[in-house]
């Protein structure tokens, strides 16, 4: 049956696509195609590399940090004010070359905020004028420490919250391939029934210019009325418009489709007639159950809620007294030969406070913290609301999916039923025991009910890949959904 579907989907088109390469394409093969060549696929792939290169700075955050700095060379050569005994000043020249290089190592202190280095210097001077002499200057080993004492630790946060963003950004992608096969879907049926349509009024313009010309010969030995000729011209009429109209819109779907599988105008696709969808047993509490656990929403919420604590947070830290920790010691020395820059060392310490107190800002402090919890409080109540609306679109594709395949019997049925009362009808009217408004009725009967059965098949599929994407479940498999993630 499936075969034959084929060929008569070639005959239909072969004027329209004469010179170019005729594809068919079924249904599963479309889908496949959408998730590796659509334009879709191809964002939702760049969100996801976005996404990793976000957690992977992230991570680099919490790993030690090796840096190398220099200046190689400074060349200064300037008059510097420089004040004497006698409270004069006086100018002098400055004529030198200098090179200085650096290595730290910096580890983030994720529990404190804080960071601690581990520093080496060397420095070189070079003297162009008077004794023209050379001078180094080194710091073997440095240790810094540096801490606000008051702070709301973002790398803390960061901890928090972006393991869970990048994990809703995986979901997210599996949840937006699935959206991709949902769009083929509609792109790939869109065709399917305007190929049908266009079946359907080549069928009905051949019908109608037979049942005319039979009419003529009954209308002349006086077995129809002029009214009844009239009727089935007006009916020839009609189907010869209707079948450049759906030509035009089968034109249309057919270039929607190729350009979102991929292919280029000389391709000529030809849907095949799907399989119905896949009859899964499935209950609202097994679904709700999978969506929770599987659905990127999960992690949205978790992440928007952490957010917002956060700026609460940020807020209370940065309204009143503030207060940073340095401290410095390590060995340093210098010297003409850069050998001996390394021996005779001397001790290096700095320790440092600093402190910042707002003595009148108008509660400006106050007011950032009520702003940030009242943002807060605006933020929990959008992720209720739409944790409703989530389990309300859960249960909206459960019972659409549950009742689709009842209908999709009963129209099964009624396509059977109109195509063998149309094939009475017909041979009844060449007969003479009908007239033609009861011919014409049996023939729109049977066009809509073909018709239906097409469109109540899509609505099947779209309502069975909605569940999918809601869930991230393969049911026929009885696994989730996981998407092998490229390498980058």
């Amino acid at each position: 049956m499936k075969g034959l579907f084929i060929w008569w989907c070639l005959l239909s088109v072969l004027p329209v696509a004469a010179q170019q390469e005729q594809k068919v394409v079924s249904l599963g093969e479309a889908i496949r195609l959408a998730r590796e060549q659509s334009l879709d696929a191809m964002v939702a792939k760049s969100r996801l590399r976005s996404a990793y290169w976000q957690y992977r700075n992230y991570r680099a955050d919490l790993l030690p940090n090796v840096t190398l700095t220099g200046t190689l060379p400074s060349f200064n050569r300037t008059l510097s004010s420089y004040l004497k005994e006698d409270g004069t000043y006086k100018y002098i020249s400055s004529n030198s070359i200098s090179e200085q290089l650096a290595l730290s190592v910096t580890q983030n202190i994720p529990l404190t905020g804080g960071a601690l280095s581990l520093q080496s210097q060397v420095e070189r001077v070079d003297q162009l004028d008077g004794d023209k002499t050379t001078e180094y200057m080194s710091v073997p080993f440095n240790v810094i420490f540096s801490q606000p004492l008051i702070t709301a630790n973002p790398l803390k946060w960061s901890m928090r919250i972006e393991p869970e963003k990048y994990k809703q950004a995986q979901q997210q992608f599996a949840v937006n391939m699935e959206n991709v096969a949902i769009q083929a879907i509609s792109y790939y049926f869109d065709l399917l029934l305007a190929m049908i349509n266009v079946d359907i009024d080549r069928q009905n313009l051949k019908n109608s210019e037979k049942l005319m010309q039979i009419a003529q010969g009954k209308r002349e030995r006086g077995l129809i009325s002029d009214n009844d000729l009239l009727q089935l011209k007006l009916n020839y009429l009609n189907a010869s418009s209707s079948l450049i109209q759906t030509e035009q819109a089968y034109e249309q779907k057919m270039f929607a489709l190729r350009n979102y599988l991929g292919y280029n105008e000389r391709v000529v696709i030809i849907p095949d007639m799907p399989e119905e969808c896949p009859e899964v047993e499935v209950t609202f509490k097994q679904v709700m159950e999978l969506a929770t656990r599987n659905n990127p929403f999960r992690y949205d919420v978790v992440c928007r809620m952490l957010q917002a604590r956060q700026q609460v947070a940020q807020a209370k830290a940065g309204r009143g007294f503030k207060a940073d920790v340095y401290a410095s010691i390590g060995f340093t020395g210098s010297d003409r030969s850069f050998k001996e820059t390394y021996r005779n060392l001397r001790n290096r310490e700095a320790v440092s406070l600093g402190i910042s107190i707002p003595i009148l800002n108008w509660g400006k402090g106050r007011g950032q913290v009520e702003l940030a919890r009242s943002q807060a409080e605006i933020t929990r109540v959008q992720l209720e609301k739409e944790t409703l609306n989530f389990e309300q679109d859960v249960m909206t594709a459960v019972k659409q999916y549950q009742e689709q395949n009842r209908l999709n019997e009963i129209v099964r049925l009624a396509d059977t039923v109109a195509r063998k009362r149309y094939k009475t009808a017909y041979e009844t009217f060449v007969l003479g025991q009908i007239s033609v408004l009861d011919l014409n009725a049996a023939q729109t009967e049977q066009d809509n009910a073909r018709r239906t059965y097409v469109s109540q098949l899509y609505s099947s599929w779209v309502y069975f890949y909605t569940l999918r994407g809601l869930t991230l479940y393969d049911f026929e498999k009885r696994e989730d959904i996981i998407y092998q993630q490229e390498k980058y």
